[in-house]
Protein backbone atom coordinates (compact mmCIF):
# COMPACT_ATOMS: atom_id res chain seq x y z
CA UNK A 1 0.00 0.00 0.00
CA UNK A 2 1.11 3.45 -0.49
CA UNK A 3 -0.13 6.11 1.28
CA UNK A 4 0.19 10.37 0.09
CA UNK A 5 1.11 13.10 2.93
CA UNK A 6 1.17 17.12 3.04
CA UNK A 7 1.58 19.02 5.84
CA UNK A 8 -0.50 21.71 6.37
CA UNK A 9 -0.03 23.55 10.00
CA UNK A 10 2.82 22.64 12.32
CA UNK A 11 3.17 24.62 15.55
CA UNK A 12 4.40 23.40 19.09
CA UNK A 13 1.19 21.85 20.00
CA UNK A 14 -0.17 19.48 17.06
CA UNK A 15 0.46 19.07 13.17
CA UNK A 16 -2.30 18.82 10.86
CA UNK A 17 -1.33 16.37 8.28
CA UNK A 18 -3.75 16.17 5.10
CA UNK A 19 -3.62 12.13 3.52
CA UNK A 20 -4.75 10.36 0.98
CA UNK A 21 -4.19 6.39 0.65
CA UNK A 22 -3.52 4.26 -2.26
CA UNK A 23 -4.76 5.45 -6.23
CA UNK A 24 -5.90 8.84 -4.68
CA UNK A 25 -3.37 11.42 -4.30
CA UNK A 26 -5.31 14.09 -3.44
CA UNK A 27 -4.54 14.56 -0.21
CA UNK A 28 -8.21 14.75 1.19
CA UNK A 29 -8.35 13.51 4.61
CA UNK A 30 -7.25 15.44 7.69
CA UNK A 31 -5.41 13.99 10.23
CA UNK A 32 -3.90 15.65 13.58
CA UNK A 33 -1.13 14.88 15.43
CA UNK A 34 -1.20 15.86 19.13
CA UNK A 35 2.17 16.38 19.95
CA UNK A 36 1.60 16.34 23.80
CA UNK A 37 0.05 12.74 23.60
CA UNK A 38 1.59 11.65 20.29
CA UNK A 39 -1.41 10.36 19.55
CA UNK A 40 -3.62 10.90 15.39
CA UNK A 41 -6.90 11.99 15.51
CA UNK A 42 -8.32 11.37 12.12
CA UNK A 43 -10.57 14.67 11.56
CA UNK A 44 -11.73 13.66 8.16
CA UNK A 45 -11.54 10.18 6.59
CA UNK A 46 -10.03 10.20 2.95
CA UNK A 47 -12.33 9.76 0.35
CA UNK A 48 -12.26 6.02 -0.46
CA UNK A 49 -10.87 5.16 3.15
CA UNK A 50 -11.58 1.80 5.65
CA UNK A 51 -10.30 2.82 9.36
CA UNK A 52 -7.94 -0.34 8.92
CA UNK A 53 -5.97 1.59 5.99
CA UNK A 54 -5.48 4.66 8.08
CA UNK A 55 -4.42 2.82 10.68
CA UNK A 56 -2.15 0.69 9.15
CA UNK A 57 -0.60 4.30 7.06
CA UNK A 58 0.38 6.01 10.42
CA UNK A 59 2.77 4.32 11.58
CA UNK A 60 4.85 4.93 8.40
CA UNK A 61 3.53 8.29 8.45
CA UNK A 62 5.61 8.66 12.14
CA UNK A 63 8.63 7.48 10.12
CA UNK A 64 8.28 10.14 7.79
CA UNK A 65 7.52 13.24 10.47
CA UNK A 66 10.65 12.10 12.04
CA UNK A 67 12.85 12.92 9.15
CA UNK A 68 11.02 16.38 8.98
CA UNK A 69 8.40 17.55 6.37
CA UNK A 70 7.93 20.52 4.78
CA UNK A 71 4.72 22.91 4.56
CA UNK A 72 2.75 22.47 1.60
CA UNK A 73 5.27 19.38 0.15
CA UNK A 74 3.51 16.26 -1.30
CA UNK A 75 4.91 12.97 -0.01
CA UNK A 76 4.78 9.80 -0.64
CA UNK A 77 4.73 7.10 1.95
CA UNK A 78 5.02 3.20 1.33
CA UNK A 79 3.08 1.22 4.02
CA UNK A 80 4.37 -1.89 3.03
Amino acid sequence: MVGWCKLIEDDEKKAVIAYSLEANETCDGTLIYDKHSKNFTVAKKTTGEHNYLTDAFICPLRSRMRRNMEIGKKYMVMTG
